[in-house]
């Protein structure tokens, strides 16, 4: 039999007939309350476990304690996975962002069966709840991850059907008590929901083992590595044999067995996007039991037409001229190219990558990337875009591959603020760190209040042109600076933040209390300060001849004095050995004037 499995991993549906099952339990929910009524917890209402299996949202058998009046409801069921025509009616709805990381557990009895199969009807909106691992216990306290397992959707918006099998585990055959519990995340507004409906829960009898093991799923892990998942255990000597494996278009040089996971190990490495098909034959399981010849076919990471080099290719891959609308790109694309973190931010961690062809802000509520800084140069990101009300946004859809280094820095563009007044100049350099010379606050002193424009004024120009975008930034709460400045931020542009529409428009969005410097003359900025090593690692040398300095300041990103001492001459020699690691600025003034530079300690 051929099976055909598409991008990272996805589970077959279409399980082999291996005998009759019975219906252990059956949750139609068909007359359903909805909020603020709808109940924490469910008994079946028919099968062999009628009344006595059941479904909890409640805190109870290893659940979460869901709130009835805003993170459950019901809506109109579905008629798939319907059992003996149960009439069309109302489904069971899990909602709100607010329960992130809550679970629902099945709990039931397997005692005389085995090998037990989950199928129902599900459904996901865009904004719902996107991703559901699983666990299995037999007490209620202590719960195993099951690998692999995938009953979401995928697509939003429609209903599908959807398998748990756990045919496989062992552990679950014959027990007086079974628990499977799934832990929701992903979801992103107050009415993104995951709705379930007609969950049959089905078993075979036990007895001896008569059935020829098959395969469930298939996962490449990565480029040299496949893993299989069979619906049972399987014997050593013939899940181990390399040869029971044929890539159509590589040799499988190693199989290693755990229960009834194999994992292959694949030479030379498999190409990213390209088709590949493994024949499987002669496994057995545990019972002597012979698998029948089965292929499978499955694409190893993304479609090579999703592949970009660099940010401006992926740019290219929506169109985000729509500023009144939100729109999501399911594809997933994978971006090769080295980027640079630019500004981060700890709400929904997000972050801005750059690189010589554009930017591009990251929206990564899962914290898909896991934790970069400043300056930090990776490659190898998968992710989805959306047009967030015309700025265009990648969610990540795994970590990155690859990193390259660190103190990366990126040259802000110069602009004035006319440019960036300029939407069809500014469009093309979406995200990019830019930089404001010679400018000044309009509300001066005003107390920096988060998600909140506020006026800039250049060459007698003024606008609305600066935003707190970024709520965890230092200087929210803090007075406006007062003092002539070059400011420096990424540029973002929006019609829209949480529930307040704005009028589209492009704002810096300056990152941590050193992007306000004060504006010192071109020719003593650029001419005034000559420092080197740079990156340093123990003494910073220090020449400067635009003017008389008398004191030498050093601070940090976060604005903080870290050092400072008065100069005598011309030549400075500094014993930074004390500096941790990371980004700092000099600066010498003479009391009036004042220049800076920045420079790296390793």
């Amino acid at each position: 039999m051929k099976k055909i499995f598409t991008l990272i991993a996805l589970v077959c549906m279409a399980l082999i007939s291996v005998g009759q099952t019975v219906n252990l339990a059956y949750f139609p929910f068909i007359d359903n309350a909805g909020a603020p009524s709808t109940p924490t917890s469910y008994l079946a209402t028919s099968g062999d476990q009628s009344g006595t299996a059941g479904l909890y949202l409640d805190g109870t058998h290893g659940s979460s304690a869901w709130l009835q009046a805003s993170e459950l409801t019901s809506n109109s069921g579905s008629s798939i996975n319907s059992l003996n025509d149960t009439p069309y009616g109302k489904d069971l709805a899990m909602i709100n962002q607010s329960a992130n990381g809550k679970s629902f557990v099945f709990h039931f009895s397997t005692t005389g069966y085995q090998n037990v199969i989950l199928t129902m009807a599900a459904r996901r909106t865009a904004t719902g709840f996107n991703a559901g691992a699983w666990e299995y216990s037999t007490d209620g306290t202590n719960f195993t991850a099951i690998p692999s397992a995938n009953t979401m959707p995928s697509t939003p918006s429609t209903y599908e059907l959807a398998t748990l099998d756990v045919s496989g585990i062992a552990a679950l055959n014959d027990q007086a008590n079974v628990y499977l519990r799934c832990t929701l995340t992903g979801a992103t507004s107050d009415n993104g929901s995951y709705r379930i409906d007609n969950v049959q829960i089905n078993a075979y009898p036990a007895g001896p083992d008569v059935y020829a093991p098959y395969i469930t799923s298939v996962t490449p892990n990565n480029a040299t590595t496949i893993t299989l998942n069979f619906s049972e255990p399987l014997d050593a000597t013939t899940a181990q044999t390399a040869s029971n494996y044929v890539l159509n278009d590589g040799t499988i040089s190693q199989a290693v067995l755990n229960s009834n996971v194999v994992t292959l190990t694949v030479t030379p490495a498999m190409t990213e996007g390209l088709e590949h098909t493994l024949i499987v034959s002669n496994v057995t399981d545990v019972a002597g039991n012979a698998m029948a010849t089965d292929t499978v076919t499955f694409t190893y990471g993304v479609d090579q037409q999703y592949v970009c080099a660099n940010i401006a290719e992926l740019r290219s891959k929506l169109d985000f001229s729509d500023n009144t609308a939100n729109v999501s790109d399911n594809t997933t694309y994978k971006l090769t190219g080295e980027v640079i973190v630019t500004a981060t931010a700890t709400y929904n961690n997000q972050k801005v990558l750059q690189d010589n062809t554009g930017a591009i802000l990251v929206y990564d509520p899962n914290n898909s990337l896991g934790s970069l800084s400043v300056g930090d140069k990776v490659s190898g990101i998968y992710g989805t875009l959306s047009n967030y009300y015309g700025f265009l946004e990648l969610k990540p859809t795994a970590a990155y591959e690859n990193f390259v280094s660190v103190f990366e820095d990126v040259t802000p563009l110069t602009i004035t603020l006319a440019q960036l007044n300029d939407a069809s100049y500014m469009i093309d350099h979406q995200a990019e760190l830019i930089k404001l010379e010679d400018v000044t606050f309009t509300e001066a002193g005003t107390t920096c209040a988060v998600l909140t424009p506020y006026g800039i004024t250049q060459n007698g120009t003024s606008s609305n042109a600066f935003f707190a975008y970024f709520q965890d930034a230092e200087y929210i709460g803090n007075p406006l600076p007062s003092y002539n400045m070059d400011l420096i931020g990424f540029n973002f542009a929006t019609g829209k933040i949480g529930s307040s529409y704005l009028d589209f428009r492009y704002y810096i969005i300056p990152r941590f209390n050193s992007d306000f410097s004060e504006h010192v003359g071109i020719s003593e900025y650029d001419k005034a300060i000559n420092i080197y090593p740079n990156p340093v690692e123990s003494q910073l040398n220090i020449t400067f001849n635009a003017f008389t300095a008398t004191t030498m300041q050093i601070f940090d990103m976060s604005g903080k004095m870290v050092m400072s001492q008065y100069v005598d001459g011309d030549v400075m020699n500094v014993n930074v050995n004390n500096l941790t690691t990371g980004t700092y600025f000099v600066r010498l003034t003479d009391g009036h004037a004042a220049a800076m530079a920045k420079f790296i300690k390793k």
